[in-house]
């Protein structure tokens, strides 16, 4: 592939001196497990220090406002997620484009617990960003990580003949849409579309769109992961302090 997956994109959070790497990476999974679960406006930093047993002082210190804490923390999740198709890519030595190809539709869809988390901080980037020059640039980003390793996939199956009539980056492109797609209907509906249909209609129109004939070899699905948390009901709704009693009247 075209890019170095596994290697974390700089962050302005990081400690140049190399110090408490660990904390921050237990910050950042905190932050990934709270915001996917209550929404990013319904986190406080005081509630994801709680949640990775650290002080709000030191998560201040790794990450300079709310917005960095996201993005982080979605480069965290994604890079983790990148990781592991590595790990699984490579440990079954499967190099064929429509290997690879079939690996990707699979790390575009939730088939995880992890999966479902780096889903819903997605959405809350998407949401948020629609506001701030920083986290569309961020977005953009991430976007083009995920983006990469597509294109690089349909330009070795052209280069090698097992696919044809396409254009790299239009196919990629195509893709990530109807991966996006079908993603937020098993989140959002999952009663109408099961996790084996969604691949085996991502697998179909992936393979028309870059002229292989045949389906794309997929491995078999991971077991079933544990349902995530539901969002709270009331996630939207912002916290208010407890009305103070009245006071009593001063009596003359």
């Amino acid at each position: 592939m075209s890019k170095a997956i596994g290697t974390p994109a700089p962050t302005s959070g990081t400690n140049s001196s190399g110090g408490a790497s660990g904390g921050r990476d237990g910050i950042l999974q905190a932050a990934v497990e709270l915001i996917a679960r209550d929404g990013f406006d319904g986190v406080r930093i005081s509630d994801i220090a709680a949640h990775a047993g650290v002080s709000t002082a030191l998560v201040h210190y790794h990450f300079t406002g709310r917005d960095r804490l996201l993005t982080d923390a979605l480069a965290y999740s994604l890079t983790r997620a990148e990781a592991r198709l590595e790990g699984r890519t490579h440990s079954a030595e499967r190099q064929a484009p429509a290997e690879r190809l079939a690996d990707l539709v699979d790390f575009g869809l939730p088939l995880t617990h992890d999966d479902v988390l780096e889903c819903r901080l997605w959405s809350e980037l998407e949401i948020r960003s629609a506001g701030s020059g920083e986290l569309t640039a961020a977005l953009a980003e991430l976007r083009r990580r995920v983006l990469a390793p597509l294109v690089a996939a349909v330009e070795d199956g052209l280069d090698c003949g097992d696919f044809r009539d396409c254009d790299p980056r239009d196919a990629a492109t195509v893709a990530m849409a109807l991966l996006d797609g079908l993603t937020n209907r098993l989140l959002t509906d999952p009663g109408a579309l099961s996790l084996d249909d969604a691949r085996r209609l991502a697998g179909r129109q992936f393979a028309l769109a870059v002229g292989y004939r045949g389906e794309l070899p997929f491995r078999p699905l991971p077991d079933a992961a544990p349902k995530p948390p539901a969002p709270p009901a009331n996630r939207a709704t912002p916290r208010r302090r407890a009305p103070r009693a009245p006071s009593r009247p001063t009596t003359p």
